[in-house]
């Protein structure tokens, strides 16, 4: 098994487009966790609130990662979806003909990767919100508060591995973890509680472990269906 993860770790590194994923990420998150920021202290410029006003810094940064793992996310889907549109996942499943193997080494490393980038983003947002507050930031606990989107992250890249197994198209892959990440938020509250977008969001926000079950649960889920498919179809 270390063999495996050693062999997959290898090959996400020798390729550029990881990288430029995780460079984006980090970037995205922290312009976009700036720029909500600003809105806030702009309104208190323009009067439309008070001079008093604050804002917990946790809350534009949730919003600005929940966009930016999305770079993250494509960089865990093309470990999978690459080697399905080469062809390469022969090669790979002939040297590994445990397939669970494959499929466990994939989404161990996409976890350690997300959670390190997710980390990253968190910090980079979390500074470049705080700059544009100033005065108007309230820290709340930035290292809890970093951590829990950390862990959003690479449970996400995680349950992006196991979708790209299940549908092995990165255009249907993305398009989907998009949803399931994103679009999904605009649920009503009563149902979206159950489903990934707003667990993800609750629980990076601090409001319980229960969500991040949720999010997991969803995960978990797709990876042994994954696994099934793996094991029964041809690559």
């Amino acid at each position: 098994m270390r063999n495996a993860f050693t062999a997959e770790w290898g090959k996400l590194w020798s390729l550029r487009s990881p990288w430029f994923c995780l460079a984006a990420a980090v970037l995205l998150t922290a312009i976009l966790a700036s720029t909500l920021a600003n809105d806030f202290a702009h309104d208190i410029r323009m009067g439309r609130l008070p001079g008093s006003a604050t804002l917990p810094v946790l809350e534009p940064l949730v919003q600005a990662v929940q966009v930016g793992q999305l770079a993250v996310v494509a960089a865990a889907m093309l470990m999978v979806t690459s080697e399905y549109g080469t062809g390469a996942i022969r090669s790979t499943l002939l040297a590994r003909p445990r397939r669970g193997d494959v499929l466990l080494a994939k989404t161990a490393v996409a976890v350690v990767v997300g959670f390190g980038a997710g980390l990253a983003c968190a910090v980079a947002g979390w500074q470049a919100a705080a700059l544009s507050l100033g005065s108007h930031a309230v820290p709340g606990e930035p290292v809890a508060g970093a951590l829990r989107l950390a862990v959003v992250v690479a449970v996400a890249c995680g349950f992006t591995t196991a979708v790209g197994f299940l549908l092995r198209s990165g255009v249907g892959t993305l398009t989907t973890m998009v949803v399931l990440l994103l679009g999904l938020q605009m649920i009503s509250q009563r149902i979206g509680e159950y489903l990934p977008a707003q667990a993800a969001v609750r629980f990076a926000g601090g409001e319980g472990v229960r969500h991040l079950l949720v999010l997991t649960g969803w995960t978990v889920a797709a990876w042994f269906a994954a696994r099934l498919l793996l094991i029964r179809r041809d690559a």
